[in-house]
């Protein structure tokens, strides 16, 4: 992973340095000559450079969400069954032991409650929904927030791909109020060349990041449904066991 960030670092370096020596007539003439991917990136000029590193960060967190995003991170069956023996022996020490090494979200919102009965012995039912309530949304803040960059990203990639736009074509255009030779129109095909090609990278990111974020965001809703299933039983669970708890002392 290091070495494929290292090469992909390389390459916007040369990328860069390549952009930085063009001009609206080279941009012109390359588009002219052959259309090939890197003579188009090189006419769209500076603003390629924030679009490569937005598909670099949209890339990144789709591998990560894909990773991140499944059933097994809310719960697992071996979980609940791990968990089944603690709640039939009323083992709530040993259950917080289990709990607090799982990494699974339905773990955390069992330990927190179990922390919180741990402070609060004499704790009544609508204080332990109310800490299971709490957790349950941190949880599902935390799953919202992964998507939300990718649609930022969505969002933000198309606007810069218009202001390659407005800058391609005010550059043209002020090449040739400055310009009386007959490359006049070779300086607005470069300059238009320009706006297109970083409208339509912009364009291309920003979609691929939205359609992600489509896919995403109903594999959250999904998440969060399974969260609040498993949830409810854990922490109705929890309050029967600390009534019985009461009632024995």
């Amino acid at each position: 992973m290091n070495r494929f960030f290292l090469i992909l670092a390389n390459l916007l370096v040369a990328t860069t340095l390549a952009m930085a020596q063009t001009d609206p007539t080279d941009a012109a003439d390359q588009i002219g000559t052959e259309t090939t991917p890197l003579n188009l990136i090189l006419a769209a000029g500076w603003v390629m450079i924030p679009l490569a590193l937005a598909s670099v960060v949209t890339l990144t967190l789709v591998i990560y969400c894909f990773f991140t995003l499944t059933e097994k991170s809310i719960v697992t069956p071996e979980l609940l069954e791990r968990m089944e023996p603690f709640f039939e022996n009323e083992d709530l020490d040993g259950l917080a032991a289990y709990v607090h090494e799982r990494p699974q979200a339905t773990a955390r919102l069992v330990d927190n409650m179990l922390r919180f009965l741990e402070r609060h012995p004499d704790a009544g039912a609508d204080s332990i929904n109310a800490v299971a309530e709490t957790e349950g949304n941190r949880i599902a803040a935390s799953l919202n927030q992964r998507v939300l960059y990718i649609m930022d990203v969505g969002v933000l990639a198309p606007l810069l791909g218009l202001m390659g736009t407005v800058v391609g074509i005010l550059r043209s255009f002020g090449h040739i109020a400055s310009e009386a030779s007959p490359m006049r129109t070779m300086l607005l095909a470069g300059g238009v060349s320009q706006a297109l090609v970083s409208t339509a990278a912009g364009l291309i990111v920003g979609i691929t990041a939205m359609a992600f974020y489509a896919y995403f965001r109903g594999r959250v809703g999904h998440l969060i449904s399974v969260l609040e299933t498993e949830g409810t039983l854990l922490t109705q669970e929890l309050i029967l066991l600390s009534k019985r708890h009461r009632v024995a002392k």
